[in-house]
């Protein structure tokens, strides 16, 4: 009688034979792993998909659920500020703002930062780094607002970034705060595309002093002669005029 090796130990021919035999007579050889599973017993239904499905479905549940995260991302994307008013220079410091913030949120009635709520960010410079992020943003139709200092209010109206008070106000407002308009020369259409925004267009009131806006005066960093204004792509023209008049309250 011959010994054949197998995993395990040894086994003489008649065993060899014998499990040749079994295997060749399984019913259930040749078909898939679900076909099996199916037509298993019950009793023995867990143990063979424990063995030999669990870890492919699993696999399959966490690549599936990959998928459709990724595609609500895409497909939903957040919710943009109602108000986004851009503070250049440290015209107001990081803390009063978040104050400000709070403040203004409630009296609009929107959640506080940025997914569709109000959101003041002192987050800006007049360098070109913050001149960059600022252009960006705005063809983006993100910023609704801007605050800064004459100098630098002065170097953005040049740029074209701001509006014509007298169209982007109201008529109540325009009576009210005409005598604080400051006027500054704006964009040139014909002017290069690197232009960089000394002001060569026409002298229009782009902003309004916030000399005499009683709540902004009551912010102890705030500087006094800043200047505030509505941007060219803004997408929530109303409620930055309810901004502005929240300030000069």
């Amino acid at each position: 009688m011959s010994v054949e090796s197998c995993k395990g130990g040894e086994i003489n021919s008649q065993q060899a034979e014998a499990i040749t035999t079994i295997a060749a007579t399984n019913e259930y050889k040749g078909k898939s792993r679900i076909t099996t599973l199916l037509e298993l017993p019950w009793g023995r239904k867990w143990n063979y998909f424990r063995d030999q499905l669990l870890a492919r479905t699993a696999t399959t549940v966490v690549i599936v659920c990959v998928v459709i995260y990724i595609a609500i991302q895409v497909l939903t994307p957040a919710a943009t500020p109602k108000l986004y008013a851009a503070v250049f220079n440290d015209a107001v410091s990081q803390q009063e703002a978040a104050t400000l913030q709070s403040q203004v949120a409630s009296k609009l009635g929107l959640p506080e930062g940025r997914k569709g709520g109000a959101l003041i960010d002192t987050y800006f410079s007049s360098d070109e780094n913050g001149i960059s992020k600022l252009q960006t943003m705005i063809a983006n139709h993100e910023i609704d607002v801007i605050v800064a200092t004459p100098k630098t209010y002065k170097e953005l109206s040049g740029y074209g970034y701001l509006t014509n008070l007298n169209s982007s106000l109201t008529e109540s407002q325009r009576m009210t705060l005409s005598s604080d308009f400051v006027t500054f020369k704006g964009f040139k259409d014909s002017d290069d595309p690197d232009y960089n925004g000394s002001g060569k267009g026409k002298t229009e009131p782009f902003g309004v002093s916030m000399t005499n806006f009683k709540r902004w005066s009551t912010l102890k960093s705030a500087k006094s002669d800043a200047i505030i204004g509505i941007v060219q792509e803004s997408q929530n023209r109303g409620i930055a005029q309810q901004f502005i008049d929240y300030l000069s309250e």
